[in-house]
């Protein structure tokens, strides 16, 4: 590996962080607008004519199996390109988001979103080594708040952008497109201009700093010197990676569905004029920025017991979605209350749910490096299939069996709690 001598400021650092923050907000605005206008986007390429909701689902398949790849991938791109070649890559993927616009047929238009995906994906992964490098040690904890919470701020602006101008933005989906990806174009710009090279830092820390800074005191995370080898082939005979993932991926379902996906279905099903989508997926994304912001306060404790925690705010959490969706023939108001609290309880869970890995015994940061990529891959992959047997079943069956298709399916998130192991046993 190149050794680079000179190492850019803490300022510049800063910088760099911000930039790739900023373009996995971006990320994830163009993926929900995208999301948002897929009946137009389909009108457009299919000269107005029906098509199946698997067509429809077939550009959120495709950016899903690309974060499936990306995760698998992005450690050993970053150790080969060195951080700042390797955002260039990541944000020249994101740049597709505005090349995808025009492209001629559907398939190069799913193609591209596919590859914006790639980028985003990688981007999150990537910041970490910038987390380690430049942030300090008492800011982590707000940097780790500012990543878990990056999503939803970007699905949060497309929703309310929506509700003010929906009718400009589905009057051209061109135009609209246009102007949530030229972001991404600015934000590469910018990174070509302001970006330093440095000797990456590959370490999986825990997401909230405050939690890993506590097990690391506790001696239950082992220092490097203390590293046991442990190889992707161990990860694959690992149960605990495949109950996890499991029950990651029915989390994943759970909450991606009602961002891209969901909306525009339910608001086509709803028996209720006052229904608008735009709302649902603001609800759900406040909801679970106030989450993030409770698990904050709640990881500062870590002597709790784990699954009794999991499990009760699992249930809230598919249980209030259910309400949601059963409410939104008769009462919006109530049903984006339900949203809005089935999004916190996502979210005040979530760390701790990550933290899980971090808590086994004599865990370390190569065997985390492995693990996390392994859990990724796996828990988006899992979400990928559901999605597509989420339309089928819609296709198919209908929209009833298709809502509950999707409530049952996230339960799986709870049965595999129930197999995990409990890292805080009785004393």
């Amino acid at each position: 590996m190149e050794i680079l001598s000179n190492s850019p400021s803490r300022k510049q650092g800063i910088l760099m962080f911000a930039i790739l923050i900023t373009a996995y907000v971006v990320f994830a605005t163009n993926w929900v607008a995208g999301s948002n206008l897929s009946k137009q986007i389909t009108d457009h390429y299919f000269n107005g004519q029906k098509v199946s909701p698997i067509i429809s689902e077939v550009v959120n398949y495709t950016i899903t199996i690309a974060r499936i790849i990306a995760n698998l991938l992005a450690a050993f791109i970053l150790i080969k390109l060195h951080p700042k070649k390797a955002a260039i890559l990541a944000l020249f993927c994101l740049c597709f988001s505005f090349f995808a616009i025009f492209t001629h047929n559907y398939w190069l238009y799913t193609i591209s979103r596919m590859i914006m995906a790639f980028g985003g994906s990688m981007i999150i992964v990537f910041i970490n080594s910038f987390v380690a490098k430049f942030i300090p040690s008492d800011k982590k904890i707000i940097t780790s708040a500012i990543i878990t919470a990056a999503y939803n701020v970007g699905a949060a602006l497309v929703a309310i952008l929506f509700l003010i101008f929906k009718e400009q933005f589905i009057a051209d989906w061109r135009y609209t497109m246009i102007g949530f990806s030229i972001f991404s174009i600015l934000l590469f710009i910018c990174w070509l201009i302001f970006s330093h090279d440095f000797e990456p830092t590959i370490t999986w820390k825990h997401p909230n700093y405050f939690v890993y800074k506590l097990l690391i005191e506790s001696k239950e995370i082992l220092h490097e010197e203390e590293t046991k080898k442990y190889t992707y082939a161990d990860g694959f005979k690992d149960k605990f990676i495949y109950v996890f993932s499991l029950g990651f991926g029915g989390f994943l379902f759970l909450y991606v569905m009602p961002l891209v996906s969901l909306p525009r279905v339910v608001a086509e099903h709803a028996h209720n004029s006052q229904f608008k989508p735009e709302f649902m997926i603001l609800t759900v994304t406040l909801g679970g920025i106030l989450g993030t912001a409770f698990s904050l306060l709640v990881t500062r404790n870590l002597n709790f017991r784990r699954k009794p925690f999991l499990i009760a705010h699992g249930i809230f959490m598919i249980g209030f979605m259910a309400l949601g969706l059963m409410f939104v023939s008769t009462n919006s108001v109530l049903s984006y209350a339900m949203f809005s609290l089935s999004g916190f309880f996502m979210y005040s869970q979530y760390p701790v749910y990550l933290n899980l890995p971090y808590e086994l015994p004599k865990i370390n940061s190569q065997r985390l490096t492995i693990m996390f990529g392994i859990f990724w891959a796996f828990g988006y992959a899992i979400y990928t299939l559901f999605n597509f047997s989420w339309s089928l079943v819609l296709n198919n069956l209908g929209y009833n069996a298709s809502i509950l298709f999707y409530l049952l399916g996230s339960m799986i998130y709870i049965i595999f709690v129930l197999i995990l192991p409990e890292t805080r046993p009785k004393k």
